[in-house]
């Protein structure tokens, strides 16, 4: 279990003690109390004179900016690309008239924080959630980090795990409704994308959402594809325009590929060096579609990250940084280290990546339940028969889920999960079982006790008895509430490759997760983004002219199970020896043996539900590090 930050006998609340042991990366944090609490050792004020909150670095340059006016003081905490004076200028209008939220429309994605003279804290999560905030309470004063053990140190909780919200993260990930806003820490919640919170001095706390992504009825694909091309050719020229050195993935696939050629046409300084990464052993299919791209362009330089077997994933699962929270890509962490040094050998850069791109442009199976409910029946069977027979599976079957999905409020679906966690599938999820909100609960769903297993069905009756009684004011649709999950978990993943690349000296920036981007994509409503004929029509519509044809037509992604498969059989011994002595069987929410027995299935090249697997060692990995990343014997 993760070591606590400060032990609870040394941290009162209301002073919080000199010696708390400084965060393991670049981090703000503030305690909220009647009187002003001193800074930790190591950390000093993030404004001058202004003891509310701290900071430790060191931060990339501009990724912490500040500015204050009249009697507030600002910051921005992640990829704020707006200028100076114009930051100085909407603050100062924002103060006479109260709009807050106009701050959170700059360039960039970035968490908010707004401090005013009278105590009050007012914090704004980016749409994507990327730069999220963690907080919680003891009595009345309320914590607040931009890291969660760092949070979670402050209130004496570092090594309290939320066992119900472990064994969600490992089962359920597509249900947030389970565990709301909870972490993997007890008692601290996390202000995720499209939030807010106010926190007044007394420590009372008030959250809402100020961005919902909501799609607009009116808009047209031709308005979101003009607002996407404007969007993301500013994200990346104003990126190459500040930084001293710009370098890209190139994978081949549509979102990389896409923003490397963006960024060729945008620097100042060609050639730009990308990467794609390739596994001689093992290959995923985009080494030959990246090669063929930049055959035709002296403008792109690109770099070939050869794998090999100390690359595979679940390879050295020991002795490196541990994720704030549990990290999914935490196996393939030697991957991301290989590709992490090539990028370095060249000096400090920004780094492109595409991360979001599929979550925002792809087409997520239950969007075919928006189809049944909004767009009639026509085009049901358009769809539904396209995208069956291109998975070679039954077309009625597949427009019979999706008329079952329309037909199914959100309620009754938690209430369907209760059942289907005692019923799992016996199958890892395929396309088709994605056919509904979520995937229904697949063989992993067995390696959780009967505790933890009851446990996550009663937090599925309580959501449903919720879900039955609220009134959103913006209805949910199946396909609209899976893609801002995905948008959520893709967000997610670029905080973790942040943090881990920070040692590299590279700053990733991922320009599909910028706000403005964000919003351009969740505007148009999903009947008319996908299309089943066309990979990601909405980024095609927006980029022709700009990035070669061939680019946008590709129509398959890589494919990386050959690595895993490899992967798995490579490492066996040390995967099942993990488990056990896992701590997730020590907190009652595993039954070792049950894992091992996939594991041992995966082996021998069986199906495999390898992203839940990933979720528990990413988990595990969490709980048997300290806070310095390093492993305990």
């Amino acid at each position: 279990m993760p070591r606590p930050a400060a032990p609870a006998a040394a941290t009162d609340l209301r002073r919080p003690s000199p010696d708390l042991p400084p965060p393991d990366g670049p981090t703000i944090a503030g305690l909220l109390t009647p009187a002003p609490a001193p800074a930790p050792r190591g950390a000093a004020p993030l404004w001058p004179g202004e003891p509310l909150l701290w900071s430790w670095g060191p931060w990339h340059p501009g990724e912490v900016r500040t500015a204050q006016c009249a009697h507030v003081r600002l910051a921005t905490v992640g990829q704020c690309l707006a200028d100076d004076m114009t930051m100085r200028q909407d603050l100062r209008r924002a103060v006479q008239d109260g709009r807050w939220e106009r701050l959170t429309r700059w360039p960039g994605a970035y968490l908010l924080i707004l401090v005013q003279d009278d105590g009050h804290l007012t914090a704004y999560a980016d749409p994507a959630g990327q730069f999220p905030l963690y907080y919680g309470r003891h009595g009345h004063n309320t914590v607040l980090s931009t890291r969660a053990r760092t949070a979670a140190a402050l209130v004496a909780t570092a090594d309290r795990p939320d066992t119900a919200a472990l064994a969600a993260h490992i089962v359920c990930p597509a249900v947030p409704e389970l565990v709301e806003d909870r972490t993997a820490y007890d008692g601290i919640c996390r202000l995720s994308g499209g939030q807010a919170l106010k926190v007044a001095p007394s420590g009372r706390c008030i959250r809402w959402t100020y961005e919902d992504l909501a799609p607009d009825a009116g808009t047209r694909l031709e308005d979101s594809a003009a607002h996407l091309r404007s969007a993301l050719t500013r994200a990346v020229t104003l990126r190459t325009d500040s930084a001293p050195r710009i370098t890209a993935d190139l994978s081949g696939g549509l979102d990389s590929t896409s923003l490397a050629f963006l960024a060729a046409r945008a620097t100042s300084r060609p050639p730009l060096d990308a990467f794609v990464y390739h596994h001689p052993g093992a290959p995923a299919g985009d080494l030959a579609h990246a090669l063929a791209y930049v055959e035709q362009t002296p403008s792109i330089q690109l770099a070939v990250v050869r794998g090999d077997e100390n690359s595979l994933p679940y390879s050295g699962l020991t002795g490196h940084g541990c994720a704030d929270q549990p990290d999914p890509a935490a196996v393939i962490g030697a991957r991301h280290r290989l590709r992490l040094e090539h990028i370095a050998r060249g000096g400090p850069s920004i780094h492109l990546t595409g991360e979001g791109g599929d979550a925002l442009l792809a087409a997520p199976p239950s969007y075919l339940g928006d189809i049944a409910g909004t767009a009639g029946l026509r085009r049901l069977l358009r769809d539904g028969r396209a995208l069956a027979r291109i998975r070679h599976l039954s077309p009625a079957d597949v427009i019979l889920r999706a008329r079952r999905l329309a037909r199914t409020p959100l309620h009754q679906a938690l209430t369907e999960l209760v059942s289907h966690l005692d019923e799992p599938l016996d199958h890892p999820p395929q396309w088709a079982d994605a056919v509904a909100w979520w995937p229904a609960p697949g063989p992993e769903t067995a390696w959780l006790t009967s505790r933890a297993r009851r446990h996550l069905a009663e937090l599925a009756a309580e959501s449903a008895r919720s879900a039955r009684s609220a009134s959103p004011s913006t209805p949910s649709t199946p396909g609209t509430r899976a893609i801002l999950c995905e948008l959520r978990a893709s967000a997610a993943v670029q905080t973790q490759f942040t943090a881990t690349a920070r040692a590299f000296g590279i700053w990733p920036h991922a320009p599909f997760l910028d706000s403005e981007v964000v919003r351009a994509c969740t505007r148009l409503a999903l009947p008319r983004r996908i299309d089943p004929f066309t990979a990601k029509p909405l980024l095609a519509a927006a980029l022709t002219g700009l990035v070669p044809d061939p680019v946008l037509r590709r129509r398959t992604k890589g494919d990386y199970a050959a690595e895993n498969y490899r992967g798995v059989r490579r490492s066996a011994t040390q995967i099942k020896a993990r488990l056990l002595r896992s701590p997730l069987a020590e907190l009652g929410i595993i039954e070792p043996s049950r894992v091992i027995a996939s594991v041992d299935r995966a082996t021998a090249g069986l199906p495999a539900p390898f992203p839940a697997l990933n979720r528990l060692l990413g988990a595990d990995l969490w709980l048997t590090a300290d806070d310095h990343g390093r492993e305990r014997p």
